[in-house]
């Protein structure tokens, strides 16, 4: 019997030594996997086999069409009988990495499955899209279109839409237009992320602005924001006439936040609501920040920081750009299918990119990298509480600078709870 600690020293040396020979022989990459997968089949613990599965597929991640090993096709058919309900999920993986034929349909049986759990469509979904399966998109618009929701679809719509962004089909823009008014919450930021994705997706998406076909206000200012990084002018233009910008000088910004300051007295944050200020959190800050636990963690986590600080929380909500941190500078890559994506720079090595946006993290092969650029602007942009009237921007300050977690509004809560 193998010591179950050092078990996870399998997997962590697996994935270090394979990257490390591949960098070395990128012509042949997969000639280093040929020993490994003898040794899979040879081995019948199943804690090992994990292990192992769990190196190779780290090391292959974001590597897509990779050359199928010799005796890859009878392991798999060995491993797909284990009892280790993980050591079939990874062997199905690393199959679609090694494209084959079989798994990828198997994975789009699954995505297709209303009755398949909603964490094993998800997974299948996103293993189809990051090795840019054509089959998928179908199954993704279908996902889409779908007037009534059945089994877990509810779970895998918002998944379907982010797949798409993976892949430059010229009916997208239509296919989500078409449904946007009928989506949750979560799936209109979904959507709008994916139509952000591409300029020809982006030019749709403020023509439907523009048409109030979607609300104006639907559009984030970090949205707003990875439009201008596109630095494309009609883009730019248009976005300046539907959406609108502002960039005020210091000095304006000086005087804006003594004038949120003289407002925002101690008894005017007394009659502040703060459930509705959480429910303006959610909407505004939690794409990006964590508080009590919730939200996103691409910026800053605000539950230790200063937000009780009237003065901290208006420098930093008025004037983002002021002090901005290497880790919160957004980067902007672009991918030699014209795909741009914006975001924090999670995780990088030798093979591939790990960028983490406001709708999940995204992997890039850096051979399919054409342009990449880090801006010194803040992930906060500035202008954010344009689009808040003066008492959501009070309840949000109040809420803030809570020390405990408050209950949504009653109809709010009652909605998620549906």
């Amino acid at each position: 019997m193998k010591p179950r600690h050092l078990i996870p020293i399998v997997s962590l040396f697996t994935a270090l030594i394979l990257s490390a020979l591949w960098a070395e022989d990128a012509q042949q990459p997969t000639s280093n996997l040929d020993p490994l997968v003898q040794l899979l089949t040879q081995v019948d613990d199943a804690n090992f086999q994990l292990d192992l599965l769990r190196g190779i597929h780290d090391a292959v991640k974001g590597r897509r069409k990779i050359t199928m090993p010799k005796n890859w096709p009878v392991t798999a058919k060995k491993l797909a009988k284990s009892t280790n309900a993980e050591v079939r999920e990874k062997t199905t993986l690393l199959s679609v990495i090694f494209g084959d034929p079989q798994a990828l349909a198997a994975l789009r049986k699954v995505v297709s499955d209303s009755k398949s759990p909603a964490d094993e469509r998800q997974t299948a979904l996103s293993a189809l899209a990051q090795n840019q399966d054509k089959a998928l998109i179908p199954l993704l618009i279908a996902l889409v279109e779908k007037p009534t929701l059945t089994g877990t679809d509810a779970q895998v719509r918002g998944p379907a839409l982010r797949g798409l962004a993976a892949y430059n089909a010229l009916n997208t823009p239509t296919v989500i237009l078409a449904r946007y008014a009928k989506f949750t919450e979560a799936e209109k930021c979904d959507a709008i992320n994916t139509l952000a994705s591409r300029p020809s997706y982006a030019l749709q998406l403020l023509t439907a602005i523009e048409k109030k076909q979607v609300p104006s206000r639907d559009l984030s200012a970090f949205t707003a924001r990875q439009l201008l990084g596109l630095n494309n002018k009609s883009i730019t233009k248009r976005l300046n006439q539907v959406w609108g910008t502002t960039r005020a000088t210091s000095k304006d910004k000086a005087d804006l936040i003594a004038q949120y300051k003289r407002k925002l007295t101690g008894k005017e944050l007394k009659k502040a609501d703060k459930s509705h200020g959480r429910l303006v959190f959610s909407r505004t800050c939690a794409a990006c920040h964590l508080l009590f636990g919730e939200g996103k963690k691409i910026g800053p986590d605000l539950t230790g920081s200063q937000r009780a600080n009237l003065d901290y929380v208006l420098q930093n909500v008025l004037d983002p750009n002021a002090v901005v941190g290497r880790d919160y500078q957004m980067s902007v890559i672009v991918n030699d299918q014209g795909r741009i994506v914006t975001g924090i720079i999670a995780e990088e090595n030798e093979n591939t990119v790990t960028v983490l946006t406001p709708t999940g993290k995204v992997i890039i092969p850096k051979n399919e990298i054409e342009a990449r650029k880090r801006s010194p602007l803040s992930m906060m942009p500035e202008g954010m509480i344009a689009k808040l009237n003066p008492e959501e921007f009070r309840d949000l300050v109040a809420y803030l600078a809570s020390p405990l977690q408050v209950d949504l509004p009653k109809s709010d809560a009652t909605s998620k709870e549906r």
